[in-house]
């Protein structure tokens, strides 16, 4: 097993259950700190929350369960599957995908070779071929006007449907 401590005894990990364990709206997390920070770390959590709610800390508690953790890892796989099918059928359609995903089920995509209005462009894509991507002003000031992003919370026949419309709008 792996653990961020080989990297060096001076890492922080600051996670959350939201994505890998489907409970996004629960506000949950959860922290690794070197031995010395805990007591400055507790400190701090006093000072922020009193304590998360009950339901979701019984929650985080089952999210750790072996079976649960199976579940989970073949959501993971089938997330894993998905992006591996829209990535390269995005950049066949002549978006740019600079990073596979590795945390997320959202693909960010340069449209740059495409349009120079990716807020345009997501609302003509919407109304003309049903297909729904979210401009890159929404995510930051990295070219957002060449940015969309896919989300892949469906199932790849539906991606691949989406792939075709997004294919016939661009004639």
């Amino acid at each position: 097993m792996q653990t961020a401590l080989q990297f060096g005894d001076d890492i922080f990990v600051v996670q959350s259950f939201s994505k890998y364990f489907s409970m996004t709206g629960w506000r949950l997390g959860w922290l690794v700190v070197p031995e010395r920070f805990t007591r400055d770390i507790e400190k701090l959590a006093q000072n922020l929350f009193i304590s998360p709610p009950t339901p979701a800390q019984y929650a985080a508690l089952a999210a750790f369960a072996p079976a649960t953790l199976s579940i989970l890892e073949s959501r993971r796989k089938e997330f894993q599957r998905r992006r591996d099918f829209l990535a390269p059928a995005l950049a066949n359609l002549g978006f740019h995908v600079a990073a596979k995903p590795e945390g997320a089920f959202y693909i960010y995509a340069n449209c740059g070779g495409l349009t120079q209005d990716s807020d345009r462009f997501a609302r003509d894509l919407l109304e003309s071929a049903g297909v729904a991507a979210t401009p890159g002003l929404d995510f930051g000031s990295n070219a957002p006007e060449k940015h969309l992003r896919f989300a892949y919370t469906t199932r790849v026949e539906r991606l691949a449907e989406a792939v075709d419309r997004i294919r016939r709008f661009l004639g």
